[in-house]
């Protein structure tokens, strides 16, 4: 009696289903992060956007926003994105208008602080608006702060040089009342960020003076500006102003200095430049040695076929 015997046939389609169950375990997390990918780039991105609000001297505000997004944590700003600014108070709202980002993502609007809305405390409520488009969602953002001004002056006193600084609100009628007990922090501005130089704290009367620093370096003539700053505060949110004097010490009197063999300095050490010449001597060398070497290769194949 014959008895049926799948013999090798049926090794084969057992392998070859072996394989394709392997393959296709190993492409669907591909394909599934493929189609995950997919998802995502259809749908819009995260926004975030940051907004203060800074006044300065000459009785104006700055609204500075920042907008940008996120890509694996790290910061990107957005350019060409408008932003509308608008300032409410006690029921009134004041479109200021749209700004588009440059690009450093940042918008940046000047307004005078007169025509701003106010509530019965004095407070104005600034907000940054961006409206969002298919590929990004939309953020906004407000900055609630006191109309504030910081005036710097200069005066000397038995031989002595000094700082004052005033600091002046303004309530919701327009009054004007001094900035108590508040500290002050003094700036030089510098190539990259202003460098402090001191402090000074505002009386009952609004007003604080500090002993001018000697040893400042001002331009050729003496010329320095200082900054007079309040940030990050409750009730006034950011405060600039600042004031030019001629008491520093003239540029050109300092002695020059020599240049020094520092990595920071335009002048390489002397160890960096010894590497660099041992490295370019050692590539430049390996290539005459081949060189040399298909020369030498070309005239004994030239001996021995004459």
């Amino acid at each position: 009696m014959n008895q049926y015997n799948p013999g090798p046939m049926k090794k084969v389609i057992t392998i070859r289903f072996f394989w394709l169950t392997s393959l296709l375990f190993l492409i669907s997390p591909i394909l599934s992060a493929q189609n995950e990918a997919e998802t995502e780039e259809n749908e819009p991105v995260d926004t975030y956007l940051s907004f203060i609000a800074t006044y300065t001297s000459n009785d104006t505000v700055v609204l500075t926003a920042h907008l940008f997004i996120r890509r694996e944590r790290i910061p990107v700003d957005l350019q060409n994105a408008p932003i509308s600014f608008t300032a409410s108070g006690d029921g009134q709202q004041l479109t200021i208008g749209e700004v588009f980002t440059d690009s450093t993502g940042k918008a940046r609007c000047l307004i005078p602080t007169t025509s701003l809305p106010r509530d019965k405390e004095g407070m104005v409520t600034y907000t940054a608006d961006f409206s969002g488009t298919d590929n990004y969602f939309s953020a906004s953002e407000v900055f609630i702060s006191k109309p504030a001004a910081l005036d710097v002056s200069f005066y000397e006193e038995d031989s002595i040089k000094y700082i004052r600084v005033s600091g002046i609100q303004t309530g919701s009628e327009g009054d004007d009342a001094p900035i108590a007990n508040e500290t002050v922090l003094l700036f030089v501005p510098t190539l990259f960020a202003p460098m402090p130089v001191g402090e000074i704290y505002l009386e009952e009367d609004g007003v604080g003076s500090m002993e001018f620093p000697m040893t400042l370096i001002g331009d050729s003539v003496g010329t320095i500006m200082i900054i007079a700053r309040i940030d990050e505060n409750d009730l006034f949110g950011y405060v600039k102003g600042g004031s030019s004097c001629n008491w520093a010490i003239p540029k050109h009197f300092l002695k020059q200095d020599k240049p020094t063999r520092e990595l920071w300095t335009p002048v390489a050490p002397l160890w960096m430049i010894i590497t660099l010449l041992i490295l370019l001597a050692g590539v430049w060398g390996h290539y005459v040695y081949a060189v040399v070497q298909l020369i030498k290769i070309k005239q004994s194949a030239k001996k021995e076929s004459a």
